[in-house]
């Protein structure tokens, strides 16, 4: 998936406004969830061939959010990886030599999980998790149902490559 597909897909996800109303959430808090899956075009300054970077030097993503996935707003590489983003405060990188995607545990080197065969892959996943947690948040028959959970993560799993990243979509899915 290039960047510029990822930035149209988030645009497509459908937020349920109403029933966000109907849950008692405030329009602030709407309106802030709406602004996450709008990334405002910057420029055409990535010369990178990783999908992921692209993104992120292309695009305002300061305000996107999936699940517990963010953003970095600066590139920063070293010898074995390009660090681009976080789950929660751990560290989701490149591996420069493989092109997978891993999560590195926060202030260490030890690489905790994989999370994709590659970039393109994660953020083919990362489009589906997006709408599926969109959808799922205003749906507590899909919210709450773990057998259901699980189904989808391996899904996302596949999308991402396969079952070796089964486990990395289920802690996004909290099952």
């Amino acid at each position: 998936m290039k960047a510029n597909d990822f930035v149209e897909g988030l645009r497509n996800i459908n937020i349920e406004a109403d029933l966000m109303k109907l849950s008692g959430l405030s329009d602030e808090f709407i309106e802030k969830m709406r602004k996450r899956y709008i990334l405002n075009y910057r420029d055409d300054i990535s010369v990178s061939t990783y999908p992921i970077i692209q993104l992120i030097e292309n695009y305002d993503c300061c305000n996107l959010e999936i699940g517990m996935i963010t953003f970095n707003e600066v590139i920063e590489e070293t010898e074995n990886y390009i660090y681009f983003g976080k789950f929660e405060i751990d560290n989701l990188v490149i591996d420069k030599i493989t092109g997978k995607i891993l999560m590195e545990e926060y202030d260490t080197d030890h690489i905790f999980n994989e999370c994709a065969q590659n970039d393109t892959l994660f953020l083919k996943a990362l489009l589906s998790v997006a709408a599926f947690l969109e959808k799922s948040s205003t749906d507590e028959k899909l919210h709450d149902n773990d057998a259901l959970n699980i189904q989808m993560a391996e899904e996302f799993g596949d999308i991402a490559g396969g079952e070796d990243y089964y486990f990395f979509y289920k802690m996004i899915l909290g099952v």
